[in-house]
């Protein structure tokens, strides 16, 4: 099993989290109605990483997967496809997080020996 300074991964999700968290303040659509998609899910994707680097368990890896899902597709399902910078960061971020979620639950599955 590799140990957590190993699990790249989990380090790429949290830097996609804290880039989530902060792109509406650089891309100027932080006073939008669609901006709490950007800080409460960026918030969620900083904590699960960190709580994989402490102690990897399997549904923290669905729950990422999950939330790239939803990252990827709200520019649509919330009204701001039109808005380029905020679609191109996230589908960018929603993209990265799964992959890397269905990465960890498919070649890494010594990681998870315990799924509760």
């Amino acid at each position: 099993m590799k140990n957590r300074n190993q699990r790249w991964q989990d380090w790429v999700n949290l830097i996609a989290g804290i880039w989530l968290f902060i792109i509406p303040w650089l891309f100027s659509f932080a006073r939008t109605g669609y901006s709490w998609d950007a800080f409460l899910f960026g918030a969620v994707m900083i904590v699960f990483p960190i709580l994989a680097l402490i102690d990897k368990r399997m549904w923290e890896e669905w729950i990422d997967g999950i939330i790239g899902i939803w990252v990827f597709i709200s520019p649509w399902v919330l009204g701001f496809s039109s808005n380029t910078a905020a679609i191109w960061n996230f589908l960018v971020v929603g993209f990265v997080v799964t992959i890397l979620s269905a990465w960890n639950l498919i070649f890494e599955p010594g990681v998870h020996a315990s799924v509760t």
